[in-house]
């Protein structure tokens, strides 16, 4: 599909695509971001409050570059959720992209939009009265479909028109975003059945005695079975599976929310 990475990059710097997703979720949601003067952890960490009209609904920052023994990952934690009467939502958003005029990679950018829509569902869900059902502390089949929903912009060539230009100012071509498209629906099949896979290894591992259980023949099994590749005989892939901890036997919810944020 001549799609080379290099050339991609050269339309998303940091602070643009930054300004850029701002400018998508001020119109989406029709709120405002405004800077906040406030404490932060390091000097490279921004914050932001969220407004809708005269209203503040929620406050976040943005800790997004690289530095000395940070989580190395991408994720939104919530710090605060809302209370209807009583608080405000505040959150966090942990990234490691490069800073400034940077430049980022298409799929860094698709984290980026993925991990603001969690935050902008703790944003947006703070007007609850009970503090169990705030932010995103919803159903496990849901959680992950508002940050999937919000990815789907970065394939969208007027969206990306506004913001992603190169040094001389112009912007991504259509052409290049037409043949991206068609090489991510090339390896879409590809895609989902390796989620199936790691849907199965995690449902899989939750739901039977541990004991005398072989975590390696079972990961390898489920690989077989849902994907055309064969297992790395020396290859222990579930060590590096995180999320078998947090999610424990609910990965599949990752492809059940897509289904939901593609009907979104």
């Amino acid at each position: 599909y001549n799609v080379d990475a290099k050339a991609v990059r050269q339309y998303f710097s940091y602070n643009q695509t930054r300004d850029g997703i701002f400018m998508l979720v001020q119109d989406l949601f029709n709120v405002q971001i405004k800077p906040w003067q406030t404490y932060t952890w390091d000097e490279s960490v921004e914050a932001y409050e969220l407004w809708d009209g005269d209203q503040l609904i929620g406050s976040f920052f943005l800790d997004m570059h690289p530095r000395p023994n940070k989580y190395q990952h991408a994720a939104q934690f919530p710090l605060r959720n809302g209370i209807s009467g009583v608080q405000t939502p505040l959150a966090a958003l942990v990234c490691n992209f490069p800073t400034g005029d940077g430049l980022m990679e298409h799929g860094d950018v698709e984290t980026f939009l993925h991990e603001f829509g969690h935050l902008m569902h703790t944003m947006l869900s703070g007007g609850h009265h009970w503090a169990d059902i705030a932010g995103i502390s919803t159903e496990w089949d849901f959680v992950e479909a508002p940050s999937q929903m919000l990815e789907e912009w970065v394939w969208d060539y007027d969206t990306l028109s506004q913001f992603a230009r190169n040094s001389a100012g112009e912007p991504i071509p259509k052409a290049l975003l037409d043949r991206m498209i068609a090489a991510r629906d090339f390896t879409l099949g590809l895609d989902t059945r390796r989620q199936l896979s790691l849907a199965a290894m995690s449902m899989g591992l939750y739901n039977r005695d541990p004991q005398g259980l072989d975590i390696k023949a079972f990961t390898d099994a489920m690989s077989r079975e849902y994907t055309p590749f064969e297992p790395l005989e020396q290859g222990h892939f579930y060590a590096a599976f995180g999320h078998l901890n947090g999610y424990s036997a609910i990965y599949y919810t990752y492809q059940w929310s897509l289904a939901i944020a593609s009907d979104m």
